[in-house]
């Protein structure tokens, strides 16, 4: 993992709907299979969009978490009552990047990959600079800006990915001729 500036926070969700009388709430986990929601942990909850203009923020612990159909419920502390719950519907959740779940060797974070330089083995050529992952489909994408300034969407499978070089901050694919032209 990257070094994390000192209270740099990380998205990872969005609360939705109250469950239950004891101030529970259901959220929308960003990473289905993270580990970062965990009790105690410090959580920072904000407004997005319009409403961040008017400023509420939350920093509360959390004081639980379970599993209801597969999906994460939890209860803040000091949110004890399920109209205290729904004043936190919609809100952006977000924990410290110190507070980030060490990963397996081999995995990484989204966020520590952007800006990697991307290079083709089979051509030997620079196909630019890693943008964003897309994570909503069958497989994730890597977006890959190119020096022209396009944009490449490479499948992240083994056919194409070969090596994430985490000390040069490369990551090597193998396409097939004709991907990128």
């Amino acid at each position: 993992m990257k070094n994390r500036e000192a209270g740099e926070i990380v998205n990872i969700g969005r609360i939705g709907s109250s469950v239950g009388l004891r101030g529970e709430v259901r959220v929308n986990l960003y990473a289905s299979d993270s580990d970062n929601l965990k009790e105690g942990k410090v959580l920072l909850l904000k407004h997005a969009g319009e409403a961040a203009a008017r400023g509420k923020e939350v920093r509360a612990a959390c004081a639980s978490v379970r599993l209801q159909n597969g999906r994460p419920v939890i209860r803040i502390e000091g949110f004890n009552d399920r109209d205290a719950a729904d004043s936190l519907r919609g809100m952006e959740l977000y924990i410290y990047a110190s507070d980030l779940e060490e990963l397996q060797e081999g995995e990484h974070y989204v966020r520590d990959l952007l800006g990697y330089r991307v290079t083709d083995l089979a051509s030997g050529r620079d196909v630019g600079v890693l943008q964003d992952v897309i994570q909503n489909t069958a497989q994730d994408i890597f977006d890959v800006r190119t020096p022209e300034g396009k944009s490449v969407l490479i499948p992240v499978v083994d056919a194409f990915l070969r090596r994430i070089d985490d000390e040069n901050e490369v990551i090597e694919v193998e396409l097939i001729p004709g991907f990128i032209d």
